[in-house]
């Protein structure tokens, strides 16, 4: 069942240097549940850039999808939706790596302005978030958790917690 009112979210882990390239993805359902999927580096990234700080080489290769299988799972999941992320704890670059390695459009509405961010979560989110993660023991710089917290923030903001 899809819930309409509920706010959907998405994240991008990276890796910790420039340019930031896509490690992970996670983004929130219009159900409500969060989908994750590790990324498997395109072939224009330079090897040396294409690594994460907890997550293991054979990990990602064993586990992860080609980022044109994640980019159109996630069309195909959050068709005409409107999604929100930002770039706080790890870079929007990071999406903007995913779309641009297929010169892909989407299929859904994405919007990593402040304005945006602070409208669903509140004018404190920053701490906000931080607090729920201090509080959850969640890390804001895993992709998943990150959704998780934008979601427990906002359901707490509209008193559905």
């Amino acid at each position: 069942m899809t819930d309409s009112s509920l706010a959907l979210f998405i994240a991008v882990e990276t890796c910790p240097e420039e340019p930031y390239y896509p490690i992970a993805a996670a983004w929130t359902l219009p159900d409500g549940s969060i989908k994750s999927s590790l990324i498997l580096a395109d072939d224009n990234w330079p090897p040396q850039l294409r690594y994460s700080d907890h997550l293991s080489d054979s990990m990602i290769s064993a586990m992860g999808h080609s980022v044109k299988d994640v980019l159109l799972e996630m069309n195909d999941d959050l068709d005409a939706c409107h999604v929100v992320g930002h770039g706080d704890f790890t870079p929007a670059q990071g999406l903007e790596h995913l779309v641009d390695a297929l010169d892909i459009e989407l299929s859904f509405e994405l919007s990593t302005r402040h304005d945006d961010v602070s409208e669903l979560l509140g004018d404190d989110w920053r701490d906000e978030l931080q607090d729920l993660a201090h509080e959850t023991g969640l890390d804001l710089l895993q992709a998943e958790h990150q959704v998780r917290l934008m979601q427990l923030c906002w359901a707490r903001r509209n008193g559905h917690l």
